[in-house]
């Protein structure tokens, strides 16, 4: 009963915070040109749209994220979340692993926070000692709000994809144990025959341990079969894999206005310290601590679905090499559909399939925003 009444406080809690972001959102949109022109002068009024693009554009990135978030927490994302706790019920996670991710989500949070909060602090305070205007202090207020609720959708993703990397991991040590074992009866035929046709009950072992803290490998007349172990991890893959794809369902829109949002704050931080001759409000440490901010965020996102997509191909050669060597049909024949899984089905993170969250991204981002940087220059 209690559980039922925290819930729906907890709902009602979002909703409040849904509605009070979006006029929040809204009050931004309408009052971004006249902030502008508090700040500085509007003799030329492109120029003044242009630069209040920068704060609209975080309103209508913020607002859309939190309808999409508000949308899929109905059904999606409890899924989803169920899913993963099946998954770690049946092949639960050691110590080592939950301190990692423990870790790893502090330190992300704890950079996120370093790395924004300062700027902003003290971007609000040269806006109150030198203008002092309440107005114009609650619009920047509001719209870093709207930032960090960005940044915290980001975070959410991250820590998740963190901890799929985790689950292929776990499946390519295991994949390397069956690789090490099979190395080892391919050197040792004879001792593992004559073992067999006496039918002892002792275990071979080969003096390896596994890389996640697990007993010895072992190989024995009365354990599973190599095809059922490998029939095992296939079918482990195959359901992160899918997790997979539904991660990239949930957050696809949020990481694309993301990226997106990255790439245009971006280019007019760039424009508005290159077009503004003296703003007592921007100083170059804050030009500078705003764009390790992007660069920062953009490749964190980038490269923790890269990593992830890495690991996820990595069985493909281990298979490679266990199937070259001496086998048992029923093991080449898993090994084979194993293999069929992983070349028709990559794993990839894509923005909405348009891009893919790889390392490849961040030279063209590179390349599109000098490019575009060019043209918005015309401007001034």
């Amino acid at each position: 009963m209690f559980k039922l009444y925290f819930n729906k406080f907890l709902s009602s809690l979002k909703l409040v915070y849904f509605l009070a972001l979006a006029m929040t959102c809204i009050m931004n949109l309408k009052n971004a040109s006249a902030t502008v022109c508090s700040l500085s002068e509007c003799k030329n009024p492109v120029k003044t749209e242009v630069l209040a693009m920068f704060s609209r554009s975080i309103a209508i990135a913020c607002l859309l994220c939190r309808i999409t978030i508000m949308y899929k927490s109905k059904s999606d994302f409890p899924n989803y979340v169920k899913k993963v706790e099946d998954y770690e019920l049946y092949f639960p996670v050691n110590i080592s692993q939950k301190r990692q991710i423990r870790f790893i989500t502090i330190a992300i949070i704890s950079s996120y926070i370093v790395i924004i909060l300062p700027i902003n602090i003290m971007r609000i305070y040269l806006i109150y000692t030198n203008f002092g205007k309440i107005n114009t202090m609650i619009f920047y207020t509001m719209m870093y709000v709207h930032n960090w609720s960005i940044c915290s959708t980001e975070i959410h993703f991250i820590v998740r994809c963190v901890g799929l990397y985790q689950k292929f991991q776990s499946i390519n040590e295991e994949m390397a144990t069956l690789r090490l074992k099979t190395i080892a009866r391919n050197k040792f035929p004879v001792v593992l025959r004559q073992s067999e046709r006496h039918g002892h009950d002792n275990t071979l072992l080969i003096g390896l341990e596994t890389l996640g803290g697990g007993s010895p490998l072992s190989v024995s007349s009365n354990g599973h079969q190599p095809s059922d172990h490998v029939e095992l991890l296939r079918m482990k893959h195959q359901f992160v894999r899918g997790t997979v794809v539904e991660l990239n369902d949930l957050y696809g829109i949020q990481l694309g206005l993301s990226i997106c949002l990255l790439f245009i704050m971006t280019l007019f931080d760039i424009y508005g310290e290159v077009s503004v001759e003296s703003n007592v409000t921007k100083t170059h440490v804050l030009f500078y601590g705003w764009l390790l901010q992007y660069s920062f965020r953009f490749c964190v996102i980038v490269l923790t679905s890269h990593v992830t997509t890495t690991q996820a191909h990595r069985p493909k050669m281990m298979i490679t090499d266990i199937n070259n060597r001496y086998a048992d049909n029923s093991t080449k024949k898993e090994l084979e559909l194993f293999l069929c899984q992983l070349c028709s089905r990559p794993v990839e993170f894509t923005i909405c399939d348009l891009f893919t969250l790889n390392i490849h991204l961040i030279t063209s981002a590179f390349v599109a925003g000098t490019t575009y940087l060019i043209l918005l220059l015309q401007f001034h």
